[in-house]
């Protein structure tokens, strides 16, 4: 089991890796060949579809996970597969509608950026609506190596083609035209897989099957959409006080780390379906055992970039963005601090569950005090204030689920958490983080070899530390990539 969950774990981190070393260039490039004001019109528009998306999708697609590892025969998954496409179609068609009316009532930067790119908005939501089944359909199926090309093959493709666009183009125009033209080709794709193998149509849906899909989907999607509401509610103050080219520069201190994504992700996708047996069996300890060994995993990979990144924020900005976007340094450290959380993060435990109103609660009550407390900041300290209010209200949330989570598990949050266990590697990172800084204060890192040179001594000193206090070891290495001799 260790060895089956490592391997899958590693299959799926190690794609995303690859797609992240592609995406790392994207704002690179976008900041560099766009001017300010077009830089945020390519931020406005994916602000407004990663707030609007999560609300029609209201988890839909993710109820997979839940219901494939359930179904025994290949019908019963064809009618999982068929509802949810046809929950994704009817949200895409509302898409549409809701755009028309942002398009014709919003008003300030945002509903200016609605009717310059309306069609194209409209276009790239649609599709890329319908096809979002496709980011959990391989894993459900417990298929880590088919989710692995799937997920790490689009998002390259993407990356690619923003940056040729943007490189060649210049103009934020041709940029939203490519990711419409994109988003037809993932659409296509899922769709073409997704009739040759499992064979969807409208006479298997099952009334049933839908109200299971629902009481499942419908508290994580509602959960979902406060969350992400609650985590945008800063881009649109700043947005909505400070202007267009403010938020452009606010956005990329803002933007999350695509490899913190990729980690947590990975690991939550591959141990969900596994609770989710655990929890039906009545199996509490394996639950406890087996969230408790991915989250000292997960700690692992995501502590040495919190740590690395802190020490190197100022330089990394200098090297890699211009000069126009340094005032992003403090918004970066900020979110930064945001990262620990993802190591020890409770949703998962809450979901398997099924105690997604516990969520959705949590989560409206935190987006009502973040909304209050990011305003009463945002005056009190200017641009700052929002990113704090949300780092707080985070963790809050962070643990009242934990707690929730301890309860449901017989446990404490003590043990759930294995204090010592997290301490000692967050310890391991940060001393390699201590030599780094020291050097820095006497070799100031001015190129883009000397932050590679600065990350590989980094690296050598954490792995070393890891080593040697076996928070890894060979027999890891070897479960990640496949090896079972």
């Amino acid at each position: 089991m260790a060895k089956s969950i490592s391997h899958q774990v590693g299959i799926l981190s190690l794609s995303r890796m690859f797609a992240f070393a592609v995406m790392f260039f994207v704002p690179i490039i976008n900041t560099r060949t766009l001017s300010v004001e077009h830089y945020g019109y390519y931020r406005q528009f994916w602000l407004i579809f990663e707030t609007l998306t999560p609300i029609l999708i209201l988890g839909f697609p993710r109820s997979l996970l839940y219901g494939l590892p359930r179904a025994d025969r290949a019908e019963e998954k064809s009618v999982y597969i068929t509802q949810t496409i046809v929950f994704l179609l009817i949200m895409s068609v509302v898409s549409f509608f809701i755009y028309l009316i942002m398009k014709s009532y919003l008003g300030g930067d945002l509903g200016a950026m609605v009717r310059s790119f309306f069609w194209r908005l409209s276009f790239f939501t649609i599709f890329m609506i319908i096809s979002n089944y496709m980011d959990w359909l391989f894993v459900a199926e417990k298929q880590a190596v088919r989710q692995a090309l799937y997920n790490g093959s689009t998002s390259v493709a993407q990356a690619l083609m923003v940056m040729l666009v943007s490189w060649y183009m210049r103009d934020v125009n041709y940029l939203i035209w490519g990711l419409a033209l994109f988003a037809l080709a993932k659409f296509g794709f899922a769709m073409a897989y997704t009739f040759a193998v499992y064979k969807p149509r409208v006479s298997l849906i099952s009334l049933p099957t839908i109200r299971e899909q629902l009481s499942f989907a419908l508290p994580l999607g509602t959960a979902g959409i406060v969350y992400v509401l609650l985590g945008q509610t800063d881009k649109y103050i700043i947005n909505h006080y400070l202007g267009r080219e403010a938020f452009a520069i606010y956005s990329i201190g803002a933007l999350q780390i695509p490899v913190i994504g990729i980690i947590s992700g990975a690991v939550t996708s591959v141990t969900f379906p596994l609770m989710a047996q655990y929890q039906k069996a009545g199996d509490y300890a394996g639950i406890i055992t087996l969230w408790n060994r991915a989250m000292l995993k997960t700690a692992v990979m995501l502590f040495p970039v919190v740590v690395f990144l802190g020490v190197m924020a100022r330089p990394v900005f200098i090297i890699l963005y211009p000069i126009t976007y340094i005032a992003a340094v403090p918004v970066f450290l900020i979110y930064l601090l945001m990262v620990p959380r993802f190591a020890s993060e409770a949703g998962s435990l809450l979901q398997v569950f099924n105690k997604n109103v516990y969520l959705f609660v949590l989560f409206i009550v935190g987006f009502l005090l973040n909304i209050v407390l990011s305003i009463a900041l945002f005056n009190l300290i200017g641009r700052l204030g929002p990113p704090i209010s949300i780092l707080i209200v985070l963790y809050a949330i962070h643990i009242m689920a934990l707690h929730k989570a301890g309860q449901l598990l017989g446990t404490g949050m003590a043990h759930l958490l294995q204090w010592g266990n997290l301490l000692k590697r967050f310890l391991a990172a940060l001393a390699p983080g201590l030599v780094i800084w020291a050097l820095s204060r006497l070799y100031h890192v001015d190129s883009i070899f000397e932050l590679g040179a600065a990350g590989v001594l980094y690296g050598a000193l954490y792995i070393a530390l890891c080593a040697r206090f076996r928070y890894f070891t060979l027999r890891d290495l070897k479960s990640a990539a496949g090896i079972t001799q």
